[in-house]
């Protein structure tokens, strides 16, 4: 029987192996046991068993970036102006290359969660240089407009949020849209870090946030 199970998952790793955009390398994230699989759940998905080492994705200087006004200015300009009516610019972590804005509750993030973070990111072809990386105080504090002006394509939210874009939430783990825009709402990272069950529900609603084929 062992002998037959080994065949199955042998057969089974070799397929999957050949997908482009589910390679194994993309799939590891999430749980940390070990994991047993049978046909029936392996069509669904297949997760190793450890985190990958994600020190690549992180910054040499862990500087910041901050997205200019339309009109050219620099951010040392975005300044408030009661005369003039200027608002903020948002200032983020990341590159923001592919259009996504991550807000996390946990303000300051530690080292840990952040890691952790960059590994779910990974898990999606994405990484640091691809994102604009907010806290949810920041967001909160600034004019509601200026989520607005960054112009993302798709928002990930984790955690609680004070601010209008919590309007397009409908459940944690499901993907919302308001024009061109996608919403994906999820637990808060410290929550989901402890949980595999909410690694799991995460990981499935990113294949689709991301348009991942199983």
């Amino acid at each position: 029987m062992r002998n037959q199970t080994k065949v199955v998952f042998r057969r089974f790793f070799d397929h999957f192996s050949r997908m482009e955009e589910m390679d194994i390398d993309k799939l590891g994230f999430f749980i940390e046991e070990d994991i047993f699989l049978i046909p029936e759940d392996a069509k669904e998905i297949l997760l190793a068993d450890k985190f990958k080492d994600y020190s690549d994705d992180l910054p040499e200087d862990h500087s910041t970036a901050s997205e200019s006004l339309s009109d050219g200015s620099s951010p040392e300009q975005a300044q408030p102006n009661e005369e003039s009516g200027a608002s903020v610019a948002l200032t983020y972590e990341g590159d923001f290359e592919k259009s996504l804005l991550v807000i996390h509750q946990d303000s300051p993030l530690s080292e840990e969660l952040k890691g952790f973070l960059l590994k779910i990111l990974r898990a999606v072809s994405y990484s640091l240089k691809d994102i604009a990386l907010v806290s949810a105080s920041q967001v909160s504090s600034l004019p509601v407009n200026t989520v607005q002006q960054l112009n993302p394509h798709k928002i990930l939210v984790f955690g609680s949020l004070n601010h209008p874009i919590i309007q397009q939430k409908e459940n944690n783990y499901e993907i919302s849209s308001d024009g061109e825009v996608e919403y994906l709402f999820a637990d808060s990272l410290p929550v989901i870090f402890e949980d595999q069950n909410l690694k799991k529900n995460l990981w499935n609603s990113l294949q689709a946030f991301f348009n991942i084929n199983k």
